[in-house]
C-alpha cells in the first residue's frame, strides 16, 4: 500500500513514506515541500554520488535521498521568512543513472498537512530548540575550527545569528511569557541557572512583579582566556543575576543548597491583575546561553487555572521551606516539604487530556550512601508503571538521571514485548550503558562499556570518524549535550502519555532535588510533537556513533545500485525491516 505520512513540531517536520514493497529500478526519492499555494520545492541534498560534489542550491532531485522517512529542518526557517506554516510533502521515486536521474512511472505519494507550530491548542504550546552543535553547519560557523570558547561567545551575544538560529523559539517562549505580566500581573519563578545576557535584564524591567526562588548553580571559575582555574575554584554562577534581581524584585528567596542537592527547577507561574494563577512555564530549560542554544531542551507553557495554581502552591512551599531553614543549608528540604511533594495531583485539561503533576523531593529524607534495596519514590513509581503498560513504543531523552533510571526502565519493558520500539539518547554513556546491561541482563564489569544501538550516549564527529570533505564538530559547550528530561509512550495511541519537566528521570533527583515532573495522557498532538523531537535527536546522534564504528562506518556517498540502499529497509518476503519506518507507519493503522 502506498501511503506517506507527516508529523510537526516548532522546530522540525518528519515524513515517512511507504510503497509496499521494494521498488526496483529507485535510486532515492526527490521530495517536496508543498505551500498552501500549491508551491513545490524540493528539499536540498545532503549527500551526493561518487564522483560528484555538492553545489550551492543542489536538491534532492539531482542528489536523492535514499531513506524511506526524512526530517525537514528548513521549514522553520521559510515559515519565518513566509510566514507560512502549513505543509504537505510530494514523494517522488527516481531512477536513472547518476547525474540524468528521472521520475519513475508509478504513481507519486503525498502527505497529510501538519503545522510547524508550538501551538497545540489555545491552552498548550510545546517548544524545542535546535541546540544540536554537532553539525557540520556549526563546524562552519566556527571557520572550522570548532571550540567551546568560540561557540560561547556567538551563543552569548543576543544579536547573534548563530544564538538566534540554535534557540530557534525558545527565546521567544520566555520572553513572551514574562510579557505577559506588563498589564499589571505579576510573575513567580523558581530557576536553577540564571545567567543570560537578555533574559537577566528582561527579569530586571520585569521589576516588582517578579518574585524569584532562585538556587545556586555551582559552576568552576574560569580564567580570562576560559580554562578553569588550579586548583579549581566553584563559584555560584547565579550570582550576577541574583545580585541585580535583589535590587529590583519584589522578592528574592535565595536557595542556596548543598552540594549534593540542587535546586532543580525551570519553572515560572503567570498570575494576572486579580490574583488569579492562569498559566505556567516549565521543561529542561536553563535560563542560560547553554540552554538556549549549546543543548538539547523543552518548554511548555500551559494556560489552565487549576496547573498554575498547583505550581504557585509549590512555589510557596519553596519559599516558605526556604525561610524556615533560615542561613542553614543542610535544614532546606524540612520534613513539611518532603510531606507536601509527596502527593501528586491529576488535573483535567479538558481536550488536551489529562496531568499528573509531582514535585521533589518528595521521599521521608534524603537519599543514604547505601541504595540496595530502596524504595522506589512515588514520582518515579508513576514513571515506572507508565513505562511497563507501553505496548507499541517508549522514547526518550534525558542528560545523567543516575541510577535505577529510565533507560532500565525502558529496557525491563522491552524484554517484557520484544516488538516494542524502543529509542533514546543520553548524554552520560552511564545511562546508555544501564539499557545495555539492563537488557542483557549482565552486571557491568568495573570500567567496562557496552551500548545497545537503541539507547546511545551522544558522539560528534571527529578527525578519524569523519567521512571524506567532512570535519570535526564540536560535541559539548558544557556538561550536558542531550538535556531533555522526556519520555514519550504510544504516542499514537489514545492511552499516549508525554512526561516531561526538570526532573532526570532516576531515583537520585527525587530524593535529593527540587524538581517538577509532568505526566501528560490523551493528548496525540502533544505526543507526536515530542515523538518527532525525540527520533530527530536520536537520529543525530546515532548516524555519528555508526561513524565511530569501524564496522557501521559509511563513506558518505549515495548507493549507485537501488538493491545497495533498499535491502536494509526490507525483508525477503517484502515485508519492512526497519524498526523506525514502521514505527512512523504505525500512525495510520
Amino acid at each position: 500500500m502506498q501511503n506517506a505520512v507527516a508529523f510537526a513540531n516548532n522546530d522540525v517536520i518528519t515524513v515517512a513514506w511507504s510503497y509496499g514493497q521494494k521498488l526496483e529500478r529507485c535510486m532515492g526519492f526527490a521530495v517536496y515541500r508543498i505551500d498552501p499555494d500549491g508551491q513545490e520545492t524540493a528539499l536540498p541534498a545532503v549527500a551526493v554520488f561518487p564522483g560528484f560534489k555538492r553545489a550551492a542550491g543542489d536538491t534532492c532531485e539531482k542528489f536523492p535521498i535514499q531513506k524511506f522517512y526524512w526530517k525537514d529542518v528548513y521549514a522553520r526557517l521559510v515559515a519565518e521568512k513566509t510566514g507560512q506554516r502549513k505543509f504537505r510533502y510530494k514523494i517522488v521515486p527516481l531512477e536513472g543513472a547518476p547525474g540524468t536521474l528521472v521520475p519513475m512511472t508509478i504513481p507519486q505519494v503525498t502527505s497529510n498537512e501538519v503545522e510547524i507550530t508550538a501551538r497545540l491548542s489555545d491552552g498548550l504550546h510545546a517548544y524545542f530548540n535546535r541546540g544540536l552543535i554537532s553539525t557540520q553547519r556549526i563546524s562552519r560557523a566556527l571557520q572550522g575550527k570548532p571550540s567551546k570558547k568560540g561557540l560561547l561567545d556567538r551563543i552569548e551575544n543576543p544579536s547573534d545569528v548563530l544564538r538566534a538560529s540554535l534557540s530557534g523559539d525558545m527565546v521567544e517562549a520566555l520572553t513572551d511569557f514574562v510579557a505577559r505580566a506588563k498589564s499589571g500581573g505579576k510573575l513567580y519563578a523558581a530557576l536553577y541557572e540564571l545567567h543570560d545576557l537578555e533574559l537577566v535584564p528582561l527579569l530586571e524591567k520585569a521589576g516588582k512583579r517578579l518574585s524569584i526562588v532562585l538556587s545556586n548553580a555551582l559552576e568552576q571559575e574560569v580564567r580570562p582566556e576560559g580554562a578553569p582555574k588550579s586548583p579549581p575554584v566553584q563559584v555560584d554562577g547565579n550570582q550576577d543575576a541574583r545580585d541585580r534581581l535583589t535590587k529590583t524584585a519584589g522578592a528574592m528567596c535565595s536557595r542556596l543548597l548543598p552540594s549534593n542537592q540542587i535546586g532543580h527547577n525551570k519553572f515560572v507561574v503567570y498570575v494576572d491583575k486579580s490574583g488569579h494563577a492562569r498559566a505556567v512555564l516549565f521543561g529542561s530549560t536553563n535560563w542560560t546561553p547553554t540552554g538556549l542554544c549549546a543543548q538539547t531542551n523543552n518548554t511548555v507553557v500551559i494556560d489552565n487555572a487549576k496547573v498554575a495554581q498547583r505550581y504557585l502552591d509549590y512555589w510557596k512551599q519553596l519559599k516558605v521551606d526556604s525561610q524556615q531553614a533560615k542561613d542553614d543549608s543542610k535544614a532546606l528540604q524540612g520534613a513539611a516539604l518532603r510531606a507536601w511533594d509527596g502527593t501528586a495531583k491529576t488535573i483535567a485539561l479538558g481536550a488536551d487530556g489529562t496531568l499528573t503533576s509531582w514535585f521533589s523531593p518528595n521521599t521521608p529524607k534524603l537519599r543514604s550512601s547505601s541504595t540496595k534495596n530502596e524504595t522506589r519514590p512515588p514520582d518515579m513509581g508513576d514513571v515506572f508503571t507508565a513505562i511497563q503498560a507501553a505496548k507499541r513504543a517508549v522514547l526518550f531523552l534525558v542528560f545523567y538521571p543516575g541510577s535505577p533510571n529510565v533507560a532500565q526502565w525502558a529496557a525491563q519493558a522491552q524484554k517484557a514485548n520484544k516488538d516494542l520500539f524502543v529509542r533514546g539518547c543520553v548524554t552520560n554513556p552511564s545511562a546508555s550503558e544501564s539499557f545495555y546491561y539492563e537488557l542483557h541482563g549482565v552486571t557491568p564489569p568495573k570500567g567496562g562499556r557496552a551500548q545497545d544501538s537503541r539507547v546511545i550516549a551522544a558522539e560528534a564527529l571527529d578527525d578519524s570518524s569523519a567521512p571524506a570533505g567532512w570535519t570535526k564538530e564540536i560535541l559539548s559547550a558544557g556538561f550536558a549535550i542531550v538535556h531533555d528530561k522526556v519520555v514519550v509512550i504510544d504516542p499514537f495511541s489514545d492511552d499516549c502519555v508525554v512526561i516531561t519537566g526538570s526532573h532526570n528521570l532516576g531515583h537520585k533527583a527525587s530524593f535529593n532535588n527540587d524538581e517538577n515532573l509532568a505526566l501528560i495522557r490523551g493528548n496525540r498532538k502533544l505526543a507526536a510533537a515530542y515523538a518527532s523531537h525525540v527520533l530527530d535527536v536520536y537520529d543525530h546522534f546515532a548516524w555519528r556513533v555508526a561513524q565511530k564504528d569501524p564496522r557501521q562506518k559509511g563513506d558518505g556517498f549515495l548507493k549507485v545500485k537501488p538493491d545497495d540502499w533498499q535491502a536494509k529497509y526490507f525483508n525477503a518476503d517484502g515485508s519492512i525491516r526497519v524498526a523506525q519506518l514502521r514505527f512512523w507507519l504505525s500512525a495510520l493503522s
